[in-house]
């Protein structure tokens, strides 16, 4: 689909915040940083993070007062049929302004244009809760796909696929929660689902979905881990089979959600160190210390106290063995943000745009020194 956005623009924002984070760990020279700026120029109108609240704000009132103020020339609004006429009309408004503001004032999540897409999403939304007052759930969320789908892929707004996470979720519980065996079944449905979104989100290397594709990686993470939970899977059951219990039933298979309560963030720890990738890295410590939450739970003898003192005591000396030992890099780990590969990216975006050719070594020359970082070398 279209992109709403300058794609272009979209990348050198992202380059430029790029070499910002280089800038302030000493990578790059501000001289450099300004060539950077230079050669990968964008124009979109970001305002700070108030302005933007108050500009979101603003839209919101504005939309609110739009819509009071056209319900006015229809005299039927009262009804499903008029209410929902005027809900239409007001999405196709606001979308469109949307659509002229981000061409002629270069608009970029800016807080105005967000709440105009929700807006419009909203208000596309209203007709079908109308006239459709006893439909399944599940085919109000297949409804929901089909209008915020199309609109997070083309303008990529971060609570898309927050969104879209949640709806798909829904619609598999939904239909899985009408059968014995698919309530059994649903811990499995959820890691699958969720090995399978990830897989997905991390084949996905546009730059203009970056952040959503953070997302989606977080949330697919996070529910995978919680499908194979003990403490979730065994609670849940309860919940669903309306169990009015002080403890709830063992469950079945629970040396498997054993295995996964424990493995799972293992894994994550593990592969988030070999790939050099925080975001799984972080989840599986997450995970670990919810882990161990589990564990006590169902097993310790410690009181509340005795088990944060021995949590905290144990964090904090396992920290400082790791920051000393790491400090000089093992196995390919230190203690500090391995950054060379998104150096050596940067090296070869500007390269292929510039010079048209590919870099034939590690460093380029740009501005004083190596791009490597105010004259460093290859090493940093």
């Amino acid at each position: 689909m279209k992109k709403a956005y300058n794609q272009t623009w979209v990348e050198n924002l992202h380059l430029q915040r790029q070499a910002a984070e280089w800038k302030y760990r000493n990578l790059l020279t501000e001289e450099q940083e300004t060539q950077v700026k230079e050669l990968f120029p964008e124009k979109f109108y970001r305002p700070g993070i108030f302005v933007k609240i108050g500009l979101f704000c603003f839209a919101v009132v504005a939309t609110s007062f739009f819509v009071g103020f056209l319900s006015l020339f229809l005299l039927d609004a009262s009804s499903e049929i008029g209410f929902s006429t005027l809900s239409l009309i007001c999405c196709a408004c606001f979308f469109f302004v949307l659509e002229y503001l981000i061409k002629t004032k270069n608009l970029f999540h800016s807080g105005v244009d967000n709440a105009l897409l929700y807006a419009g999403v909203t208000a596309a939304m209203v007709p079908v809760f109308l006239l459709f007052q006893h439909a399944p759930v599940w085919a109000y969320c297949l409804i929901a796909l089909a209008v915020i789908v199309p609109a997070t892929l083309r303008y990529a707004d971060l609570l898309g696929p927050i969104a879209i996470f949640g709806l798909i979720f829904t619609i598999m519980a939904e239909w899985m929660m009408k059968f014995p065996l698919g309530k059994a079944l649903l811990p499995f449905a959820v890691m699958m689902l969720s090995a399978l979104i990830y897989i997905l989100a991390r084949k996905n290397k546009d730059i203009y979905y970056h952040e959503c594709r953070q997302i989606l990686e977080v949330l697919s993470l996070v529910t995978f881990y919680l499908g194979g939970n003990y403490l979730v899977v065994r609670e849940l059951n309860a919940l669903i089979s309306d169990l009015n219990v002080s403890v709830a039933p063992q469950i079945a298979f629970a040396p498997l959600f054993y295995f996964f309560t424990f493995i799972i963030p293992a894994a994550y720890v593990f592969f988030g160190l070999k790939r050099a990738d925080r975001i799984l890295f972080i989840i599986g410590l997450i995970a670990f210390a919810f882990s161990v939450y589990t564990y006590k739970h169902y097993f310790s003898t410690l009181t509340a106290s005795q088990g944060l003192v021995l949590a905290g005591a144990l964090m904090i000396a396992a920290a400082i063995a790791l920051i000393k030992y790491l400090h000089t890099p093992k196995h390919g780990i230190s203690d500090e943000q391995n950054r060379k590969n998104s150096l050596e990216n940067l090296q070869a975006v500007i390269t292929a745009r510039e010079l048209g050719v590919t870099p034939a070594g590690p460093s380029l020359e740009f501005g004083g020194g190596t791009f490597g970082g105010g004259g460093a070398g290859e090493t940093y």
